[in-house]
């Protein structure tokens, strides 16, 4: 088994470290959010914390899943075990990884980059506690209490704000900027790397510390009495901050508790109102401007000696009064009516035609049997036998969203007779129709001498549209350098689509060859990195070289004349191809 880096080994990234303690203590507060570039330790200190969770009721140690991206949903929340089901008429699931994670740390790496649905349900998962399947009237549960990370690099994209609100708090990491520290960091890793077994030995006394304090912080979290001047504070901090719903204000409550709990403390302080709200704000209200709230502070307040680092005797919780004692609800969800919001949602949403079974989609049990029944099966004393042909699944195909790249040439050649505003402008159509569909669009430009990703993927057709304004022009084309670019840019996308603005006129060079020439050859990394491609004919005259549609030949797209566009149209031809 692969040695782990020591959470408590890990130099900085304090408020990174106690987010995910907070969350360890009461996993009911929903998950972090971990903003921050590569190679931050987001992934280091998430995989330590699973170290630090107590060991699961049958003395297995707490589990560590990761969710790859290209997960399915069956593989997510798993499915019906059909044998058991057709057999004995009992229902039994098969595990997905949701469940796997029972009483250890689910991590999603790039979770920005995740299927929305998918999304959906794990969170759904981490407020309740259970994971349900449900397929024609056939259900069956699982425990899924697990502690949620997330981690997303923002320069690749946002997670739509509905998703960003239910991670209960958020923690932004960078790297280390004083010099002490990097070179603790260093030497750290360093001596890790020349003999694990000697660096986690090491660092035992400290992994046992924290290991107690959290089992000794979860005892003491019903002791914790939440009164009404603490409500009403974070009523007042909720209000200054503009929060939508409650959500925010139960991830501040129930940050502050665990807080309070892992400092031994009392009782819950306004201080651990004020910290834990450092926590649980920042991901609500990137876009809305406080009135009046302290301002916040680039970690949290601790002392010089943070309590991971540090093997202080913690203080028991005194037993407090329950007469004032307030129960939160999140806290006894009644599960029997939660969790269930997962593939049939979705196949109400999408339509209940069934296909012939081949593993990508649930068994559709009811379509499986008059399917069976029409090819002449019947039940004798052995109960049904099914053979392949006979199974049929939920037909999940339908529009989805789409991941569209808009290319824009913004050199002069572009610029003239008013081409670049021509192209602007119906690129902005494009992307309000994109938008109706809720698809994901990003905006790359070229010109002088490189490109520049003005937007990210995103959803906000307003971003865009402001974007689209501030483009310059002039310059030269580097046509070539932006087709590989927008490559290493689509690779991050499961399936996307490649919308091209230019005239096709490349006059710079990327490896001191012919500049045409290198553009055609780019061609053929990008055509396998997206799913289709359309190039928008810019060409002005009155010399036209038709390098345009020679570009959409290299792609097997199509070529659209600038003149003749309708938004519309080219709207209903992108979502064909991301159906493909």
């Amino acid at each position: 088994m692969k040695a782990l880096f020591p959470f408590s080994a890990v130099v900085g990234q304090d408020e990174l470290k106690l987010a995910l303690l907070l969350v360890a203590i009461d996993p009911g507060i929903g998950g972090v959010l971990v903003k921050g570039e590569r190679g931050t330790a987001k992934s280091t200190v998430a995989r330590g914390l699973a170290e630090l969770l107590p060991a699961k009721s049958d003395g297995r140690a707490a589990p560590f899943v990761e969710l790859p991206l290209g997960a399915t949903e069956d593989r997510v929340v798993g499915s019906l075990d059909l044998t058991t089901v057709l057999r004995d008429g009992q229902t039994q699931l098969k595990s997905g990884v949701l469940a796997r994670a029972d009483g250890g740390v689910l991590y999603v790496d790039e979770v920005n980059l995740l299927a929305d649905h998918l999304v959906d349900l794990l969170l759904d998962a981490a407020a309740s506690g259970w994971v349900t399947v449900e397929r024609d009237g056939v259900s069956a549960s699982e425990a899924a209490r697990f502690v949620l990370i997330g981690t997303m690099n923002p320069e690749e994209g946002d997670l739509r704000p509905q998703f960003m609100d239910r991670f209960g708090l958020s923690a932004e990491v960078r790297g280390l900027t004083d010099p002490e520290s990097r070179k603790a960091a260093i030497a750290s890793r360093l001596a890790f790397d020349a003999s694990p077994s000697t660096a986690i030995e090491a660092a035992r006394p400290a992994q046992e510390h924290l290991r107690q304090s959290i089992l000794d912080a979860r005892a003491s979290l019903s002791t914790l009495v939440i009164d009404d001047a603490h409500l009403a504070l974070v009523a007042e901090i909720a209000n200054e901050h503009r929060l939508d719903g409650i959500r925010g204000d139960l991830a501040i409550v129930k940050a502050a508790r665990a807080l309070a709990a892992w400092e031994g403390a009392g009782g819950i302080s306004a201080e651990h109102i004020r910290r834990a709200a450092e926590f649980a704000l920042p991901h609500r209200t990137r876009r809305k401007k406080p009135r009046g709230a302290p301002p916040q502070s680039s970690g949290t307040q601790e002392s010089a000696e943070p309590k991971w680092q540090a093997a202080a005797t913690l203080q028991p919780a005194p037993a407090l009064r329950a007469s004032c004692a307030i129960s939160l609800l999140t806290d006894a969800i009644d599960h029997e009516g939660t969790g269930r919001r997962g593939a049939d949602a979705l196949s109400e949403r999408r339509g209940s035609r069934a296909i012939p079974f081949d593993h990508t989609a649930p068994l559709a049990v009811n379509e499986t049997l008059i399917a069976a029944a029409s090819r002449g099966v019947r039940v004798d004393e052995r109960g049904v036998t099914l053979a392949a042909e006979n199974l049929m699944q939920h037909d999940r195909r339908g529009p989805g969203h789409a991941n569209v790249l808009f290319l824009v040439d913004a050199s002069g050649s572009m610029a003239s007779q008013r081409r670049l505003q021509i192209a602007k402008g119906a690129a902005l159509e494009l992307l309000k129709s994109n938008y109706q569909r809720r698809d994901e669009v990003a905006l790359m430009v070229f010109r002088g001498e490189g490109t520049d990703l003005v937007l990210p993927f995103t959803d906000r057709v307003a971003s865009v549209e402001r974007a689209l304004a501030e483009v310059p022009s002039g310059g030269r084309s580097p046509l070539a350098r932006a087709l590989v670019d927008a490559t290493q840019l689509l690779q991050t996308r499961e399936s996307a689509v490649l919308v091209i603005f230019t005239d096709g006129r490349a006059n710079v060079s990327v490896n001191a060859g012919d500049p045409w020439e290198e553009a055609l050859a780019a061609c053929d990394s990008l055509r396998e990195a997206c799913t289709g491609a359309v190039v928008i004919d810019c060409e002005p005259g009155p010399i036209f070289l038709g390098r345009a549609r020679q570009l959409a030949d290299a792609l097997m797209g199509e070529c659209v004349a600038l003149d003749a566009l309708q938004a519309a149209e080219l709207a209903v031809r992108i979502h064909r191809r991301t159906e493909i």
